[in-house]
């Protein structure tokens, strides 16, 4: 019985001891210190080995480059003489196969597989946590400045050890975390400061080199809404990154933080519309009798991706149709969808809902050439007071060979403006620069896809937030489904 509770009383202890946080007592970080310095001692022997081997290589490397440099004036002479032919011959037959067996021999593999079976697993990522919100702690505490603190000051007395970039930029992304963001910054800038090019290969391996660094802070800025700062934080992690290194998400972002200030200037009128000499404006009257007879006024905006305005395209009688059967079906939009924010409302209606509907469905086919017997339901949306439908994409490109096609895939959008808006609510093309004000009765033409048949980035586009007034429009989309790519038959 005494047996069985000493056991169960060291068990206990065995499980507290493993249970315990390092960074919770001076005792338990000096014993990691012991684990570094085994850590260090064999890494030590693993680098010697290696070390050996290299020197070897290019001791070989030294000897051979000596011989070759005596053969490059004349090689024919020079293998001629048969007191260097003999050599040559033997080197490349018996030599050659030594080295290369050499070069293949896995050196170390001792030590290497000491340092690939260390455990290290006790020390976790609580620990990590626990250790930087202690420092973090103090500097609040004791009102520290993040600087001096990297710099090994403290209260005024300079101490020899300091805090490296790698240590800052951990702190910066635990701030993060935190949600602290103007804090997190502030650390991640001292990190900047602290950064040393001596170690550059280190901090490439540890993912913590000055390219790193920009892309945390231009992550931590957005938090704080500073997107200008960000934008730029991403741009100088791109500019910074070696070959391999992982600059993906700084990319992307400074891309997409590019496409939102091009955005809000197109939603402010600032934009303008294009003045190049390939786009024209004129009276389309091809493509159909319709046309023929009542031609449109048509303006080409882009010709990369197809952006076309057509004027007095829905009489005043098909608006009110639209409005008045959207209206009792209006359903409310809010929140996000494919990594666009929205704020609407919108009503579906099938194209023989009435006469006038019939008629601008034909008038849409006239428009575009396409047949759009099996197309969405035009869709009524109407926004209010800063209702908006940010930054996105109609299409959403299929997978390769995969038929039918899913109705996502867009080729083509037409957008008719049924309203007038008093201020705000423009239609904006981030990627091209334009921003189009909504003008009652006609009907933006759009390409999704290019010529390829992949989803254009290009026509990214999104609706500016309603500043006063109301937007009604009606949306036709045009997707790859169901043959609607394909022209209407010709008629004779």
């Amino acid at each position: 019985m005494l047996l069985s509770c000493w056991l169960l009383l060291c068990c206990g202890l065995v499980a507290a001891v493993e249970e315990q946080h390092y960074a919770t007592s001076t005792r338990h970080l000096a014993f990691l210190l012991q684990v570094e310095d085994e850590l260090l001692a064999h890494m030590r022997q693993y680098a010697a080995k290696l070390q050996q081997k290299v020197h070897t290589m290019r001791v070989l490397q030294a000897e051979w480059l000596a011989r070759r440099l005596a053969a490059i004036a004349d090689p024919v002479s020079y293998a001629a003489n048969p007191l260097r032919s003999l050599p040559l011959m033997r080197r490349m037959h018996v030599d050659a196969r030594k080295w290369l067996t050499f070069a293949r021999l896995e050196v170390g593999q001792e030590s290497l597989k000491q340092l690939a079976e260390y455990e290290l697993g006790v020390i976790t990522a609580v620990d990590l946590k626990e250790a930087a919100n202690g420092l973090l702690r103090i500097q609040e505490t004791y009102d520290l400045h993040e600087r001096d603190m990297a710099r090994g000051i403290l209260q005024h007395k300079q101490y020899n050890s300091r805090l490296s970039a790698a240590d800052c930029l951990t702190l910066g992304a635990h701030l993060e975390d935190l949600k602290k963001g103007p804090l997190a910054c502030r650390w991640l800038e001292v990190a900047l400061e602290q950064y040393e090019d001596k170690w550059q290969p280190l901090d490439w391996l540890l993912q913590a080199g000055r390219s790193q660094i920009w892309q945390q802070l231009g992550l931590t800025r957005i938090m704080t809404h500073d997107l200008h700062g960000s934008r730029a934080a991403f741009t100088k992690a791109v500019e910074l990154a070696s070959e391999g290194e992982d600059v993906a998400i700084a990319q992307h972002l400074a891309g997409n933080l590019g496409h939102h200030f091009v955005h809000q200037r197109n939603c402010q009128g600032k934009s303008g519309l294009p003045v190049q000499s390939s786009l024209r404006c004129h009276y389309a009257a091809e493509g159909s009798a319709y046309l023929r007879l009542a031609p449109l006024r048509m303006e080409q905006l882009s010709l990369d991706p197809l952006v076309a305005i057509y004027h007095e395209v829905v009489s005043a009688a098909e608006q009110s149709d639209l409005l008045t059967l959207s209206q009792p079906q209006l359903q409310r939009h809010r929140g996000h969808r494919y990594d666009a924010v929205r704020t609407f409302a919108s009503a579906e209606l099938v194209s023989n809902a009435t006469l006038h509907v019939e008629r601008l469905h034909r008038k849409l086919e006239d428009i575009t050439g396409l047949d759009l017997a099996e197309s969405e339901p035009l869709r009524i949306l109407n926004y209010g007071l800063g209702g908006q439908y940010y930054i996105h994409e109609d299409c959403k490109q299929p997978q390769p060979h995969v038929e039918p096609y899913p109705k996502e895939y867009r080729l083509a959008t037409v957008l008719l403006y049924l309203s007038d808006v008093r201020q705000g609510g423009y239609t904006s093309f981030p990627a091209l620069g334009l921003g189009i004000r909504p003008q009652r009765g006609s009907a933006l033409v759009w390409h999704n896809a290019n010529n390829a048949g992949n989803c254009d980035f290009k026509a990214l586009h999104a609706a500016c937030p309603v500043l006063l007034g109301t937007r009604w429009v009606a949306s036709k989309w045009i997707s790859g489904s169901g043959g609607q790519w394909r022209r209407k038959p010709c008629r004779k």
